[in-house]
């Protein structure tokens, strides 16, 4: 009896990593596909310039700044070398009650470019959604943009926005993150690994017109959607996934350009690492659990937006499926069941470090010894995941207090 029961609990765990990873191997190939085949838009001032009789919308650049004083200069930097008409954009520093020099560094700038920078501030920060929301009642760009302080924006990012956003269907671009100090150490190498993959499934999703998520920086949004919907959940932990299932809720099109976007910086301590995920997690869990009664009643697009907001829910099985596999082989059943499962798992695990090994030389361009150890510390590296994954939905389901946690820049 047991032994079917555990004959039944593997099989089902075997049918659920299988269809997933499959599902998701099949839009990272579409990525990689259209990554290398798709016409790139035009990054010329000249085809942009010719939208709405040569009249570019007004964009106000909103950035929620909690102690950046290190990483400010660049950020602000980066916005002046816009290649975008200073009259046609503002940028508003929503000063979050920082305990460093933010807020004086913040001021300083709206005194040298007062027709280009203003402050807004707060002696209490209540999150980022909350100063998200503060700042929209002061916006004035028919187009908002999105970046955190840690940003460095690349010139030409304004103008492919306007022109993706000048569809009248499209109702938000979310625009390529990088990391910025990627060969830092061990854990940014394996942040980056997993960020290239990420960028890639993102532009597998736009090119066969799935889900696309917003990711919380580097994202453009029309000021009259985001009013539509009510502005950013302050209740979320992961507002720009909760405010992407809105949009899709209301029928708005989120698009994804890998063409242009922003550097920025990746954790390079464990302890904010660990702090930054298990807030993404449990925001990522609490949202698909408060969406499911919309999923049911809904088409494909909204299948398949489940099926991003449960990836962390996936991964924690997925680890969990293979320690129970091990498990099964290591106390010796062999059983036809247990010899099928394993040998596709096998199988499949082969062709993913193929894989694996192929896309690291290609895209992330080390050499073959780092590329082989990077192949081996990917394991741990999503097994940890597992591991953070399993604390954020514990602390879901027994109610814990939620916190925001700003992750140190600089």
């Amino acid at each position: 009896m047991l032994t079917d029961l555990l004959h039944l609990l593997l099989l089902i765990a075997f049918v659920m990593v299988f269809a997933w990873s499959l599902y998701n191997a099949s839009i990272f190939f579409a990525g990689l596909f259209s990554w290398f085949n798709r016409k790139k838009i035009n990054k010329t001032s000249n085809d942009c310039n010719k939208l709405s009789g040569n009249k570019l919308p007004f964009i106000s650049i909103i950035v929620p700044v909690k102690n950046g004083e290190k990483v400010l200069p660049r950020l602000v930097s980066s916005l002046l070398s816009l290649d975008y008409p200073k009259d046609g954009m503002e940028t508003i520093l929503v000063e979050d009650g920082s305990h460093d020099n933010s807020y004086n560094i913040c001021l300083e700038y709206a005194r040298k470019y007062p027709n280009l920078i203003k402050v807004l501030h707060r002696d209490e920060s209540k999150g980022k959604p909350d100063a998200l929301n503060f700042a929209l009642k002061h916006a004035s760009g028919d187009i908002l943009a999105f970046f955190d302080v840690d940003s460095i924006v690349e010139r030409d990012s304004l103008k492919r926005a306007v022109k993706l956003l000048s569809e009248p269907d499209v109702a938000a671009v979310q625009q390529r993150t990088t990391s910025l100090n990627h060969n830092q150490n061990i854990l940014t190498r394996l942040i980056y690994i997993e960020e290239t993959c990420s960028s890639i499934i993102l532009e597998g999703r736009n090119a066969l017109k799935l889900f696309v998520p917003l990711t919380g920086s580097c994202m453009f949004i029309k000021k009259e959607v985001i009013e539509k919907v009510g502005g950013w959940s302050t209740e979320s932990l992961t507002e720009d996934a909760e405010l992407s299932m809105r949009l899709l809720k209301e029928g708005f099109i989120i698009v994804y350009d890998k063409e242009v976007g922003a550097y920025q910086e990746a954790p390079a301590s464990l302890r904010n690492f660990i702090k930054q995920r298990m807030r993404w997690y449990r925001g990522l869990i609490e949202t698909f659990a408060q969406s499911l009664n919309v999923i049911k009643n809904l088409g494909r697009k909204f299948i398949d937006a489940a099926a991003y907001l449960a990836s962390p829910l996936m991964v924690l099985l997925s680890q969990s499926f293979y320690c129970s596999l091990a498990a099964v082989v290591l106390l010796g059943y062999n059983s036809p069941i247990f010899q099928m499962v394993f040998q596709i798992s096998l199988i499949s695990l082969l062709l993913f470090v193929a894989s694996l090994i192929s896309f690291l030389l290609k895209f992330v361009k080390w050499r073959l010894n780092e590329t082989l150890a990077a192949s081996c510390l990917t394991f741990c590296y999503w097994f940890f995941i597992a591991f953070i994954v399993l604390i954020s939905l514990l602390n879901v389901l027994l109610g814990t207090r939620k916190e925001w946690y700003t992750t140190p820049k600089g």
